[in-house]
């Protein structure tokens, strides 16, 4: 990714990245950030989400969608942008990511580029592979394919094809094994190698990252926490709404955690009380962080690793990090 050269950038970084599993507090910490470089360093700043679900305008109590008050203490781009049927792909995410990028650093600001999704922030740092469109016909067939067998006979198959992806890749990811799957049967090649093939020219080590870490009993018990606000919150009303806003829906919302089992015991499938609602939550939520933990420590070497909360983190001492990898 390009680096823009301004004049006051000479001590300080025009990208930042900060990455962390769930609920460790990244949105918290982007927005110190951007406000100390305003007040203390004469630095504006903007946040890029870079969160996959966040993108999407509907279930905010459930995707953790910044509150109104967030939104209004520091600019925020590419929330909310996405109807619930409209794809999240990594090519679309980086090219929108890509043009705020250009405009915040025309305006000479710095971009603070923050979330959890991991793929993501390595296609800023690393590209995208240029891999050829996937025909409409063979991605129905691969999503028929995965209807007739069901999700455990079609990821053994998918680990046949590319054995990469699938280590990497947990089988309830609907979205993201559905695409390893028709690249692999469609052009042969495993998605795992035309990242490869990817990685080795356009790697770019100069953004600084932030990687928050806490620790994982810690992180559980906070990711407990804020199941149960955003139960408070009506997050099985919302669900309610978005169910008769859309009836029979099929889409990537359908993978945000929380929503699955909110529909089960809306319906009295297998859920019958809130307290077996919000542990099936929090059992999904963990094995989440866990897979993001083993993600951000395995992909992001050159990161600066925190390991405490965004809300607690020192500022300046962040700042500090981030002018030690300029």
């Amino acid at each position: 990714m390009r680096q823009y050269n301004i004049e006051k950038s000479h001590c300080m970084n025009n990208s930042i990245i900060i990455g962390g599993p769930t609920a460790s507090g990244k949105t918290a910490l982007a927005i110190k950030l951007a406000q100390t470089l305003e007040m203390e360093w004469g630095y504006q700043a903007e946040i890029i989400n870079a969160d996959s679900v966040q993108m999407y305008d509907e279930l905010k109590i459930l995707t953790a969608y910044p509150s109104n008050e967030e939104l209004k203490q520091v600019k925020h781009n590419l929330f909310g942008i996405l109807t619930p049927y409209e794809s999240s792909s990594v090519t679309s995410w980086l090219e929108k990511a890509n043009k705020e990028l250009v405009r915040i650093h025309s305006a000479e600001k710095i971009a603070i580029i923050c979330g959890g999704t991991g793929f993501y922030i390595k296609a800023l740092l690393n590209g995208v592979a240029n891999i050829p469109t996937i025909p409409e016909k063979v991605r129905e067939k691969v999503k028929t394919y995965f209807d007739e067998v069901g999700r455990d006979v079609f990821f053994t198959k998918l680990a046949e094809l590319d054995a990469e992806s699938a280590k990497n890749l947990h089988k309830n990811d609907t979205q993201r094994i559905l695409r390893a799957y028709e690249v692999a049967f469609y052009t042969g090649k495993p998605l795992s190698e035309w990242w490869k093939e990817t990685k080795a020219s356009k790697e770019n080590d100069e953004i600084p990252i932030i990687v928050l870490l806490p620790d994982k009993e810690k992180i559980r018990e906070r990711a407990r926490t804020r199941i149960y606000k955003m139960i408070e919150k009506g997050a099985i009303e919302e669900t309610q709404v978005f169910n008769e806003k859309y009836p029979n829906y099929i889409g990537p919302l359908q993978e945000v955690i929380g929503y699955r089992e909110i529909c089960n015991f809306i319906r009295r499938k297998n859920i019958k009380t809130k307290d077996e609602l919000i542990e099936q939550i929090c059992v999904r939520t963990n094995q989440y962080i866990k897979r993001q933990l083993t993600w951000f420590r395995n992909k992001l070497k050159n990161a600066k690793f925190i390991c405490d909360f965004g809300d607690s983190c020192a500022v300046n001492e962040i700042i500090e990090l981030i002018k030690e990898s300029k």
